[in-house]
């Protein structure tokens, strides 16, 4: 395998693998009882922590004389507490199906946007992944739409939509980032420093008064910020540094997929059959972007 292929398997790996560990997210969420907002800052202060290290010790800080890394850094922060926050919000108003639909629309965007920022073109056949991606994300969300049904609160909508454009612009800003040698330790950390203290505010607000911490919630926020974010977070910038973001975006499907196997294992949830036909149109997706997508040199350089 030439350089560039191994390289390029070696993004997929970790891209992957890091939306496989994401899908573990909601189990250890439905595990803990602390107010979601500061649950986030405890997670993203703890993953801070932990990937600061690495930072310090590496000198990460010499990444920031990198032109446009500084700005670039903070609204990577700014953008991922958008996403989460317009998350909750849709989650809350439009019912966890329409919510995950419309954030994980993100790939779509890239499709269309990532040329013009980063050049070359959309291979035909990322689309035909897309087609099929979504089509199984539908199939997955069918369960829920019937037994719930669908809430069309316009405030809903423009959450979960927003939710997807803040989760586009994060993986924009990433791959732009990695592109110009910023370290993955380096985007993590200032990502996770901004966002802790845009949503601290929140986060006091629910719990001064309200709420006492338990040692299950703080071992759930340690999870969530050592695996879910300090490990994930970090593979998945690194891996991008190897395949092109719309490629990328479409192996994030993978954390959706993941996360009822998950349930079943910790939590004793059946999957439903739903839930595995539409897992295995995304496995077939991401396969498809793996065989028959390009090497980012062959459309870049």
């Amino acid at each position: 395998m030439s350089g560039a292929g191994t390289d390029r398997a070696r993004g997929f790996t970790e891209i992957a693998a890091a939306a496989l560990v994401n899908g573990s997210i909601g189990v250890m969420v439905s595990y803990a009882t602390m107010p979601a907002a500061m649950l986030l800052v405890l997670r993203m202060s703890i993953a801070g922590l932990a990937v600061g290290v690495v930072f310090f010790l590496g000198r990460g800080w010499r990444d920031l004389t990198t032109p446009g890394a500084k700005w670039k850094l903070a609204a990577i922060g700014v953008v991922v507490a958008a996403n989460l926050l317009l998350y909750f919000l849709a989650i809350r108003y439009t019912g966890v199906a329409v919510a995950i639909f419309l954030s994980y629309m993100a790939p779509v965007y890239l499709a269309f946007v990532a040329p013009r920022l980063f050049g070359g073109r959309t291979e035909g056949i990322v689309y035909a992944a897309l087609g099929i991606a979504l089509a199984g994300m539908v199939v997955i969300l069918v369960p829920g739409l019937i037994q719930h049904g669908a809430r069309t609160s316009p405030f809903g909508l423009l959450c979960g939509w927003g939710a997807g454009v803040a989760y586009a612009g994060y993986l924009l800003l990433s791959k732009s980032l990695r592109q110009h040698q910023v370290r993955s330790t380096t985007i993590v950390f200032c990502e996770c420093v901004v966002t802790a203290l845009l949503v601290l505010p929140l986060g006091l607000a629910q719990t001064v008064g309200r709420y006492s911490f338990t040692g299950r919630d703080l071992l759930m926020a340690a999870l969530l910020g050592l695996l879910t974010t300090a490990f994930s977070f970090s593979l998945f910038a690194h891996g991008l540094r190897y395949i092109r973001v719309q490629h990328a975006s479409i192996m994030g499907y993978l954390e959706p997929v993941s996360a009822p196997f998950y349930a079943f294992l910790f939590l004793g949830q059946r999957p439903h059959l739903w839930t595995l036909v539409g897992g295995a149109l995304i496995i077939a997706a991401g396969v498809l972007v793996v065989a028959k997508g390009q090497v980012e040199e062959e459309i870049y350089g």
